[in-house]
C-alpha cells in the first residue's frame, strides 16, 4: 500500500517540474536595453543642450547656456549659445567654434542617458557671455528628437 502512494507523488512531482520547466522555456527573455542613440533634449543646471542624429554619423547640436547675473537689483543673464553639424565618432562629437584669431573646442563624449562636455582652447573664441561654459555633465531629460528650425 505504501509503494502506490510513492509512486503517485514520485509521478506528481515529475508532472509539476516538467509542467514549471516548459514554462520556463516558453516565457519572453528580456533582452537587455540597447544603447538609444544620442537624439534628445539635455539639460546641467541652466544649460540646455539639444541633439539630432542625422544620416552619414552626423549630429545637430544646439546649446544654449546662461549665467546668471545679479546686479543693481535687476537680474540678467550672459548667454552662450551655438548651432552646429559636426561628425559623430562613436559617441564622440567635437565642435570647433572661431569666434576671434583663436578657435574653441567643445568635446561631447555621449553615455547612456548623459553626455560629458569640456571645452578646450581659446576661452574667448567661443563668443560666449562672462562665465557661459559648456563643460558639465548633462542628463538627458528627453529622447525624443527636438524641434530645430532649418539651417
Amino acid at each position: 500500500m505504501r509503494r502506490p502512494l510513492q509512486i503517485s507523488i514520485a509521478i506528481a512531482v515529475m508532472f509539476v517540474g516538467f509542467a514549471c520547466a516548459d514554462a520556463f522555456a516558453m516565457q519572453n527573455v528580456r533582452k537587455p536595453a540597447q544603447l538609444g542613440g544620442v537624439t534628445g533634449t539635455y539639460k546641467y543646471i541652466l544649460n540646455t543642450l539639444e541633439v539630432l542624429e542625422l544620416p552619414d554619423k552626423k549630429v545637430r547640436i544646439m546649446f544654449a547656456g546662461f549665467w546668471p547675473n545679479d546686479r543693481k537689483r535687476v537680474e540678467t543673464r550672459n548667454s552662450g549659445t551655438f548651432d552646429e553639424t559636426v561628425a559623430l565618432d562613436g559617441k564622440t562629437a567635437t565642435v570647433t567654434i572661431k569666434f576671434g584669431d583663436e578657435p574653441c573646442t567643445v568635446t561631447l563624449e555621449f553615455r547612456p542617458n548623459k553626455v560629458i562636455i569640456e571645452q578646450g582652447g581659446s576661452l574667448m573664441g567661443c563668443g560666449f557671455g562672462f562665465n557661459v561654459e559648456p563643460d558639465g555633465t548633462y542628463v538627458k531629460v528627453s529622447s525624443k528628437p527636438p524641434r530645430m528650425p532649418r539651417q
